[in-house]
């Protein structure tokens, strides 16, 4: 059995009691990789990365912003260890909608 094997039962068992203790978490897509890393994931989420703030709170960590976008998509993430394990938590998140004014006229789609 490899060496990592421990390191991965490790991690899930912290996973269970994470989601556990904080049931909120399970909006993000939860993996062990091989090396026994606990990771949260969470592509084109509601809010604005709201779900990494959440995290970072729980397992005393700092998260990180990057504007991908001028329309303010992006990307938070954080790394932390915690009861041990090291975890990494990260989201993509989109822009919201421009509000319109009720009346405004949408260009269609396609083009000449």
């Amino acid at each position: 059995m490899p060496t990592n094997s421990s390191a991965q039962l490790s991690a899930a068992t912290v996973l269970v009691a994470l989601l556990g203790a904080h049931p909120e978490l399970s909006v993000l897509t939860w993996s062990v990789d091989p090396l026994g890393v606990l990771c949260g994931q969470q592509t084109a989420g509601v809010g604005r990365g709201d779900v990494v703030d959440d995290c970072a709170g729980i397992l005393g960590a700092t998260p990180v912003r990057v504007k991908v976008d001028r329309d303010g998509s992006g990307f938070a993430e954080l790394a932390a260890v915690w009861r041990g394990v090291p975890v990494q938590v990260w989201a993509t998140y989109t822009a919201p909608p421009v509000p319109r004014a009720l009346g405004t006229v949408v260009p269609a789609g396609g083009g000449c």
